[in-house]
């Protein structure tokens, strides 16, 4: 019985790590981005999406840059020990497309 429990509760601990993509959790939600983060990237392959694309599902970038190529910042929450913040970075080529995206931790 004790196995049961302590399996039951792995799963569960596991299974509040990683979410499905929400664009409303997203949007709404910035500290449950983290565990959405890597469902996002697998379900919608965002590599080559317009930057208006990426706003559509994500909504606007916390923070965005433009040199030396334009680039969107997305709070993903604390990461770690809790000092550092996670954050999702997509760069976009001279076309409005994306080309690269990363989790960083700041």
């Amino acid at each position: 019985m004790k196995r049961i429990f302590i399996s039951f509760m792995l799963v569960l601990f596991l299974t509040a790590c990683q979410s499905k993509f929400n664009e409303g959790d997203w949007q709404n939600e910035p500290d449950m981005r983290y565990g959405m983060v890597n469902d996002f990237i697998n379900k919608h392959e965002p590599i080559g999406l317009t930057e208006q694309e990426v706003v559509d599902l994500l909504g606007e970038p916390e923070q965005r840059l433009e040199d030396p190529v334009v680039q969107y910042v997305y709070y993903l929450g604390r990461a770690g020990m809790g000092v550092d913040d996670s954050l999702f970075v997509l760069k976009f080529d001279e076309d409005e497309k994306l080309e690269s995206h990363q989790v960083t931790h700041d």
